[in-house]
């Protein structure tokens, strides 16, 4: 089974309710709640050591992303892509997660590349959701930012078009090189009691 890298109750209420009422001028604290509920589930999901207690995590965690992505969309419909870096991070991290609608993917990814071009969005930013999508519709990514868990033991590199022209282009926008990119993926993602690295 492959993983990407509150009581929720009151959490998705709260989310819900807000969605449709908040104005523009709040959307900068808006953003910065749902990117924090973004990474909380994420983080409580690493967490976990049984593949039960990972199984109602990533439940509530498709919860979780569902009800960003309404709440990003409404932002975006009504105020625009955020138009300052903070805020532009926050929203893509939400449409980083947004994998369950791959046409807003590549929605944002316009917007975001937009938001680059005028010097508030970052490269890396863009790099990450275009190999999302990439990954998502089966093509390799340009990248090479996207890693599939096959196993809680094996952390596989997604396809990737060429790794030395991957690794120029992390050096463009200021990404360390896919090795030890690949390298962090194990310190991080694959437990201590594991024999084997990273698989490619």
């Amino acid at each position: 089974m492959k993983n990407r890298f509150i009581f929720l109750g009151w959490l998705v209420f709260a989310l819900q309710a807000s969605a449709q009422t908040i104005p523009c001028d709040a959307v900068s604290t808006r953003l910065n709640e749902l990117a924090g509920a973004d990474q909380q589930i994420r983080q409580e999901l690493h967490q976990q050591t049984t593949v039960a207690e990972q199984e109602s995590v990533q439940k509530r965690q498709m919860i979780i992303d569902g009800e960003n992505l309404k709440q990003l969309k409404a932002i975006v419909a009504a105020c625009g892509w955020p138009k300052t870096t903070k805020d532009s991070h926050a929203a893509w991290l939400l449409a980083q997660h947004a994998d369950s609608d791959l046409a807003f993917q590549r929605r944002a990814k316009e917007w975001l590349e937009a938001s680059v071009k005028a010097g508030v969005a970052t490269p890396r930013d863009l790099a990450y959701l275009a190999d999302r999508i990439a990954a998502n519709e089966g093509r390799p990514q340009e990248y090479g930012t996207q890693f599939s868990l096959t196993d809680r033991c094996h952390l596989v590199l997604d396809p990737v078009d060429d790794r030395e022209l991957v690794n120029r282009r992390r050096l463009a926008i200021g990404l360390q090189s896919l090795e030890e990119y690949e390298a962090e993926g194990r310190r991080r993602f694959i437990p201590a009691d594991c024999q084997s690295g990273l698989g490619r």
